[in-house]
Formats: structure tokens, sequence, C-alpha cells
């Protein structure tokens, strides 16, 4: 029998080799981290035609001129690194949950084969997906082919994103373009402090002792957890682990122990940081990263005990429902996992669910609690599943309340200067 050290060596291939592997017509599917050299060697090959290749986020694509041409990318979240290709018509965009990834891939666009980004193995022949398990784990074991690309740079985070080289048929290692996605997502400055400190005393309000939390990637609700009154044995119950959350447990707030599951280990499905969190989760016992269908699962999550969903938006309406996903008339993001934990977590009678957003634009010139969206735009987050709303201007409590109650709670945590035009808006409208 061979060891698991020949079968590496027989299964290592390189880049461009992985890419002739590739057909005209093929389906492919990745996780949230490309393949980053096997992607540059498949975007050369001029020959393709039709390939699909969908990527729930997609934080790399070379610009070659095959994009969208020979090889079409999907995603179900725009960001920095799709929003110009989705602009030029040359990519998809294919709306989605995140704990749904894997029905859009195998069932809706009918993806074969598996690209996926890992660590090198360990001693006994296992490979992590080190900074993001999502769907790609489970989507592997029903995949035609599995590619991997090695990445010397990833951590080995444990959990059920582990997977053995005896499930990989071809693996690039030697030649990778070896790259860690940074993003702190913590602003520790100044400017915005006051703001910051302000949100945290009532974030502290709302969070109880023992609560297990999900805090949503975003700088404003992360940045003011920083300045959250201490509190006592929280847990970690999340889609993304950020650096706050690594911050919380060094100083002892978040210790799991009080957890209704995976007692004493935080839980989630990636990782988005910097290199100092990426450090600190290298062979971390006290971390779970498991995949999306698990993590974000709406039962899994109204089992946790206090459950409790703080999430981002980019403007809330008077009947009290969020956009999360919507700016200046485009898509700007995605669905991602804000409706499983916000709905879970309101189901839950000791739960809560919290959306977090400044009262004002940036310029100052618009409010971001407004009478009603603007034709066209989507409602990430229904009225039912957001109960409270917090802003620098203070708690707008929303369960329990009737219409024409949530409305006048809604203008009290507006910007001050908006106060009596949303008054009016709201008694044009019927509302109050």
């Amino acid at each position: 029998m061979s060891t698991w050290q020949e079968e590496f060596q027989r299964k290592t291939v390189t880049a461009q080799q992985a890419a002739q592997l590739i057909h005209s017509g093929d389906r492919i599917m990745t996780g949230n981290r490309e393949c980053r050299s096997i992607l540059h060697k498949l975007l050369e090959r001029t020959d393709l035609r039709d390939v699909y290749y969908y990527a729930p986020i997609i934080n790399y694509m070379p610009d070659a001129e095959t994009v969208g041409r020979g090889v079409r990318p999907a995603t179900s979240f725009l960001n920095d690194s799709s929003y110009q290709l989705f602009g030029e018509g040359r990519l998809d965009f294919v709306p989605g949950e995140y704990w749904l990834y894997d029905k859009v891939a195998t069932v809706g666009l009918g993806c074969k084969i598996a690209m996926i980004e890992v660590s090198k193995p360990d001693e006994h022949g296992y490979v992590s997906l080190g900074t993001c398990t999502d769907f790609i784990r489970d989507a592997c074991r029903r995949a035609d082919l599995v590619i991997a690309e090695a990445n010397g740079t990833f951590p080995f985070v444990y959990g059920s994103n582990v997977i053995h080289i005896s499930e990989i048929d071809y693996i690039v290692d030697g030649d990778a373009d070896n790259y860690l996605m940074e993003f702190s997502g913590v602003d520790t400055g100044e400017e915005l402090a006051d703001t910051y400190r302000t949100i945290g005393g009532y974030l502290g309000e709302l969070i109880p002792d023992e609560a297990t939390i999900e805090v949503g990637l975003g700088r404003l609700n992360a940045s003011a957890l920083l300045y959250m009154e201490p509190k006592r044995d929280l847990g970690v119950h999340t889609e993304v682990y950020g650096d706050i959350l690594m911050m919380l447990t060094e100083k002892g707030i978040i210790t799991n122990q009080k957890k209704s599951e995976s007692i004493g280990k935080s839980v989630f499905t990636q990782v988005v940081g910097s290199k100092e969190l990426y450090a600190w989760l290298q062979n971390n016992q006290g971390i779970s990263m498991d995949n999306c269908q698990e993590v974000l699962n709406p039962g899994a999550i109204y089992r946790q005990h206090r459950m409790t969903a703080i999430n981002n938006a980019v403007e809330i309406d008077l009947l009290g429902q969020a956009n999360a996903e919507f700016l200046k008339g485009k898509q700007y993001s995605g669905m991602g996992g804000i409706c499983n934990f916000a709905s879970a977590a309101s189901a839950s009678l000791e739960g809560k669910s919290i959306v977090v957003l400044e009262s004002i634009t940036k310029n100052g010139k618009f409010s971001k609690i407004t009478p009603s969206f603007k034709p066209g735009t989507p409602v990430s987050l229904p009225r039912t599943v957001i109960e409270y709303v917090v802003t620098e201007q203070g708690i707008a409590r929303l369960v329990g309340k009737t219409p024409s109650q949530r409305a006048k709670a809604l203008i009290q945590v507006a910007h001050p200067k908006f106060r009596d035009e949303l008054t009016f808006q709201a008694k044009e409208m019927g509302l109050i």
C-alpha cells in the first residue's frame, strides 16, 4: 500500500497541466478562495468555449480577454474584484443565500468540477481549506473531478473543512501563486471613535452575558464591539470570523463555555482578517471551521444559547425592513447569511436580531433611515426578523411594536436633521 506522500507526488501537476484538464462546456465551482495560478493558465487558453466558473464570492479574477467569453464567471456576492466585470457584462450575478450556494452550484448550474485552494498537508496527509470552507468541502464529495492548489501561506484550521489527499484527483504544488487575503475590519483610529464608542455602548445594553454572537463582516459593528462594556462567557457561532472575535477572545470576553453546542469552540465557515489572525488560528483547538450548510442552517443557529445576531445594513425603511446589498440603485454585494442569522435569532426567546448602521451617509447628505426604498431595491431582511436597530442616535426597539410604533422608534434613531421630514413622510404614508 502506498503512503500518502507517494500519492501526493503521483497526483502533483503543474498549473499548466491542471488547466489542461478543463474542456469546453465544463462547469467549474470553487469556494471563496481562488486557485490563482490555475486561473491564470486557464484564462490563457483561447481554445475554450462555454466554460462556466461559479465562485460564491470572487476575490480574484485576472482581467484576461477570455473572461466572459471562453470562460464565463458567475458569483452571488459582488465586491471590488467583480464590480467592473459585472458592469461590463462579462460576469453573471446569481442571487442566493450563503447556505444555498451548494444547491446554486450543483443543482442550479450543474457544476461537476471542483477547484479548491488548500494548505500544505500535515503529517497524516490531510489539508485544510485554510480560510474558507463554505459549500465547497461537501461539493467535493460529489464532484467528478477535484483539483486543488496548495497555498503555503494558508493556516491549518480545524473543522469539517479538512480533506485528505486521497479525496483529491490532482494538486498543484510548487508553482502556486501564493496569496493570503487580508482585511482587519476593525478601525482603531480616532476619526470615528466617538461613533464606535456610542454604538458600542448601545450594543453593550443589548448583548447579555453568555450570549452566542454572530458578527456580520463590516467596519461599524466590529469596531463598535471594541467599546462594548465587558461581558462574561460570550460564545461564537458566525458566518465570518474576523479580528474583533480574536480580540474579544484574548480579552477573556469570549470563552464559548456557555454555548449549547460545540462548547469551548468558536464555530464559523470562513475567516477574513489580518496576518496576526491567521497566525493565531494556526492549529488552534478553540475554533472549528465548518461548511455553510451546517453553520448557517437556521435550525442550528436557533439552538444556540441566547443567539444574538449583529449585522450591518445599507439602509432601513420606516416599515423596519433592511436593504443590505443595493447601493445607489445597483447591486453592491449579496445576501450572504444575514437572513439566516436574523430569522433564527429573532425566533429564539432569549435571542436578539440587531441591525447596526450609521444614521447618515458619509457626506452628510442622506439619511440611512428612509421612508421607503427606491423601486427595484431588494429587501434583504423583512421587517419580521429585525428586532433592534442601533445607530449612534440610540436603539429602536421594534419587537412587539405596531407599524406606527416602529416608524416612530426608527425616526428617533435617525439623524436629527432628517426627523421632521421623516415624520412628514410617515404621515403621508399613513404610518403615523
